[in-house]
């Protein structure tokens, strides 16, 4: 019995010794693995870089260069039964707003007065008589003053002072808050002002003006 005890030490000392002998020589490959790996990168890393100054050289000794080839795109075709691509449809941009100052009683009775006035014709003025001097009326009117507010050649005549498109301008009325704008047009019987705050139009009749229900002041630019 003392010698199976014996003889079992003995195996496993010899196959610890053996254990510890292939150990090490497994971690003493493998750091000459690593190595030689390590040594091997470094010369194709080596050659790669001298390739590629080799040929960068030849590039600029024979002037060639790199033409980057665009990528070709195939269109299929469409089938018979597939649906037809529907178009995509650009959103229109919306219209200027336009604030208008008047009522409606007061719209329809402009529209009278013009309607009216084209019924009536141009206006005659009166014509003397050479050897008399008397004036031949007629069914013509006649202005006994010149207005002070009124639009020539597209200008605006209000309070002896001429205003033009793109004159900046202050807006102000009886029930209307002050606010500064720009002249964007004027027409034959209003002018149109865009607001400097939110690029909004509003439109300014003659007669808004003439009774001073709405007053526009010069304003530096």
């Amino acid at each position: 019995l003392r010698l199976n005890v014996i003889h079992k030490d003995y195996l496993i000392e010899c196959v610890e010794r053996d254990y510890i002998i292939e150990k090490k020589a497994a971690a003493k490959e493998f750091e000459e693995k690593k190595i030689e790996l390590r040594e091997t990168l470094i010369s194709d890393m080596e050659e790669k870089r001298k390739l590629i100054e080799s040929e960068r050289h030849t590039m600029e000794l024979t002037g060639d260069s790199m033409e980057v080839k665009p990528v070709m795109t195939r269109k299929l075709r469409r089938r018979p039964n597939d649906p037809v691509p529907i178009p995509e449809k650009r959103r229109k941009p919306p219209p200027a707003q336009l604030n208008y100052l008047l009522d409606e009683k007061e719209i329809e009775g402009d529209l009278k007065v013009i309607s009216r006035g084209k019924l009536l014709g141009p206006v005659r003025k009166p014509a003397l008589l050479p050897s008399s001097g008397i004036s031949s009326l007629g069914p013509s009117l006649s202005d006994n003053s010149a207005p002070d507010t009124r639009i020539e050649d597209g200008k605006l005549l209000y309070e002896r002072r001429w205003f033009h498109r793109g004159q900046p301008v202050y807006v102000e009325g009886k029930d209307l808050p002050r606010f500064p704008a720009i002249i964007s047009a004027i027409g034959t019987e209003a002018i149109w002002v865009k607001k400097t705050v939110d690029s909004s139009k509003v439109r300014i009749y003659m007669s808004q003006l003439s009774r001073g229900k709405v007053a526009i002041k010069r304003r530096a630019s």
